[in-house]
């Protein structure tokens, strides 16, 4: 059942993956990002319907895209050897500014210990694991600074102020699972960020005549009525992307929402 289910609906899908590009303007400060690409992935959900084959169709279209950073949104597995095996898959990708990930709340279900497991297994295969934390790359003419929440908003405990040592030159984003996370903990950030990147919501999985299961309440406690359901908006004072992601849970179906990927090079001055 599983194996006919996967060719009927994702086997499509992933013939060829919908690819949204965008392009993110940035003061002239940043010249030393001019050109540079990320691409941002989210709710990958690998499982028994979104299985290797898909992943493996996935990661050779991201590969081919050759993005200079890296960016992952949490939900990677539905199963601890599944979120095992997504870790290794993703760690093939070496783009050259690095990968960089925040958890989601299925991962968070999947960890022992309370997440000990993932962020070193994150390690391992290349990928900086990003929860309540900031990291940067050093390059030429400034930094990549990419700050990430914890999935659980109410485990979340920034400690620190964001992007707080961050110069002109300097790129910042700012990464959640949770879209809620970016309007509540914005304020954790000494500078704005030039981009914040957020996942969760599947784009509703489900859009019938504009309507998705948040248009009639699903999960008030942990989203932002203010922001959509997909999509970018300038709602927080800085653009904002609420991804679709690409898998599934709980129903393993998308209806008007393509599983995508988005891939956003930045323009510098322009």
């Amino acid at each position: 059942m599983r194996a006919p289910f996967f060719r009927l609906y994702y086997g499509p899908a992933f013939r060829a993956a919908q690819i949204e590009r965008r392009t993110l303007h940035v003061p002239a400060a940043l010249g030393a990002f001019d050109g540079k690409t990320l691409l941002f992935m989210s709710d990958l959900h690998m499982s028994d319907m979104f299985p290797e084959a898909a992943m493996e169709r996935l990661l050779a279209q991201a590969g081919a895209l050759r993005p200079d950073v890296l960016l992952i949104g949490g939900d990677l597995a539905e199963t601890e050897a599944y979120q095992a095996r997504a870790v290794e898959m993703l760690g093939k990708l070496r783009p050259e500014l690095g990968t960089f990930a925040v958890v989601g709340n299925n991962d968070g279900k999947r960890l022992k210990r309370r997440g000990a497991v993932l962020p070193a297994a994150l390690r391992r295969a290349g990928i900086t694991p990003l929860i309540d934390a900031e990291a940067s790359v050093e390059t030429p003419g400034g930094r990549l600074i990419v700050a990430g929440l914890n999935a659980l908003i109410e485990r979340t405990r920034v400690r620190v102020t964001f992007f707080a040592d961050s110069g002109e030159g300097d790129l910042r984003i700012l990464m959640a699972h949770y879209p809620k996370s970016l309007t509540q903990y914005s304020g954790r950030c000494a500078k704005p960020p030039h981009l914040a990147l957020a996942g969760h919501t599947h784009g509703g999985q489900f859009r019938f005549l504009g309507l998705t299961p948040y248009s009639i309440g699903f999960e008030l406690s942990k989203t932002d009525r203010g922001l959509p359901v997909h999509g970018w908006t300038d709602i927080p004072g800085f653009p904002l992307l609420v991804s679709p992601g690409v898998g599934t849970s709980r129903i393993p179906f998308r209806l008007n929402v393509p599983p995508t990927v988005h891939l956003i090079t930045i323009r510098a001055g322009a």
